[in-house]
């Protein structure tokens, strides 16, 4: 009989069991919660020059919405970049993944001369356009749920990309979808390892008004977030999809978070330490002077001074006969496993701020540099690539720009500004060249 009952309440309890089950399963295939930003520092402007920009300001912008701008430097170095490459298509060099494909197709012609042409014109911007659209379908879900993330994406890669050679209006989009709140939403999965491209495609095609995107932590159409935040989608140009994709920010923004973090974690990690120590009634010698120099290590010596200075005041320094005279080996060399992960942070912090100010693009474009700062460039592998723009003004396509201005503007100010940049190109020695790995543009300006 009660065989049976036991059998019978199994029987009823059966379904209860699988029923938890299944919404147990069902939950851990539920798409995850977006977290997006709380926007604190909205008021705070972060100035990006390519140069200086700190984890800090990373986060301040990406976890907490504070502003960025360009500075004139950066703005004028993107430009003068911008010119190097249309000029160097317009003479006949051939350019990765901008008159030539990319890849395995990197010998294949895409177009040929100016590309501001009538001819060539419509073809550049049918190409740029493509391609911008296709970036929001690359990669592989899911996609990322933090907005902090593909924040801390997006100014990394403002940042770096002065380097390189983007239009103005991609330049400038970039800016306005950190400031204005737009947050495209972006696969977690698909990166190269050596390149972000999908993760940097799914924010050119938020650019262009295709795909999904959040505006101020509400998912929408891109094209209903970049109307709602008063903006056009963009035009892209010349090499504009090279330009913002071919990077490691994606990578790059998530150390940032990490190692702000993990400042964090060491700094809680120092002060349980100091707690342990109080609570422990223990020796502080291994703290001490004595102790630290026999060991002179920079970190060690800074972690053990950082706690040293915790306790100071403590009773912890007053006699006490109950005292052991040592302390088991995983408290009294917590300072030195603290310090050596301090050492560690700091290198890993180095490591991220170096990759977030400086370029990893291909190809590298450097403006400042001739045939004459150093030998390899004057040879004629390299002069092969050695652009002639300022001896040969009639083609230069920021030239015919400035004229056509100048045609519009009244004289004044403007005017003679314009007329002296004008002249500047009678005096400007271009020149590109293509390494082995990375190709390359530069160009020496003199005068």
């Amino acid at each position: 009989m009660h065989s049976r009952l036991r059998h019978c309440r199994r029987l009823a309890l059966s379904p209860l069991i699988t029923l938890g089950i299944t919404l147990v399963g069902l939950d851990a295939f539920a798409a995850p919660v977006y977290t997006s930003i709380t926007p604190t520092m909205s008021d705070q402007t972060i100035l990006l020059d390519g140069h200086d920009l700190t984890i800090e300001q990373i986060v301040k912008v990406a976890r907490y919405g504070a502003k960025v701008e360009l500075s004139a430097d950066a703005r004028q170095r993107e430009a003068d970049n911008y010119d190097l490459l249309l000029e160097a298509a317009a003479e006949g060099m051939s350019v990765y993944w901008f008159n030539r494909g990319t890849g395995d197709q990197r010998e294949t012609v895409l177009f040929s001369g100016d590309a501001t042409s009538a001819e060539n014109k419509p073809k550049v911007e049918r190409m740029q356009i493509d391609s911008f659209r296709r970036g929001a379908l690359a990669g592989f879900g899911p996609a990322v749920n933090d907005e902090e993330i593909v924040r801390a994406m997006m100014v990394v890669r403002a940042n770096a990309m002065t380097y390189d050679a983007p239009s103005p209006q991609l330049s400038q989009m970039l800016l306005d979808l950190l400031n204005k709140g737009i947050t495209p939403v972006v696969q977690s999965r698909g990166t190269l390892g050596e390149g972000d491209l999908a993760q940097l495609g799914n924010v050119a095609g938020t650019m262009v008004g295709v795909g999904e995107a959040y505006y101020h932590g509400s998912q929408m159409p891109a094209a209903k977030a970049l109307k709602q935040a008063g903006l056009n989608p963009i035009q892209p140009f010349g090499a504009d999809d090279n330009a913002l994709m071919s990077s490691n920010a994606y990578a790059t923004g998530q150390a940032a978070l990490l190692v702000n973090d993990a400042r964090e974690a060491l700094e809680w990690a120092d002060l349980i330490y100091a707690m342990d120590l109080n609570g422990m009634n223990s020796s502080i010698t291994p703290l001490s002077l004595v102790v630290q120099s026999d060991r002179p290590n920079k970190w060690l010596n800074w972690d053990a001074g950082r706690v040293l200075a915790m306790i100071k005041g403590s009773y912890l320094f007053d006699a006490d006969p109950a005292r052991i005279i040592q302390d088991p080996e995983s408290l009294r060399a917590s300072s030195i496993r603290q310090g050596s992960a301090w050492e560690e942070w700091s290198a890993l912090k180095d490591a991220v701020e170096f990759q977030a100010n400086s370029s990893d693009h291909n190809p590298t474009v450097r403006v400042g540099l001739g045939p004459e700062d150093s030998w390899e460039l004057a040879t004629p592998q390299m002069m092969k690539y050695f652009v002639k723009g300022g001896q040969s003004q009639s083609w230069s396509p920021r030239l015919r720009r400035l004229e056509r201005k100048l045609g519009s503007v009244p004289d004044g100010e403007q005017a003679r500004e314009l007329r002296h940049r004008i002249g500047q190109y009678g005096y400007r020695r271009d020149a590109a060249n293509r390494s082995v790995q990375q190709p390359v543009l530069y160009r020496r300006q003199s005068g």
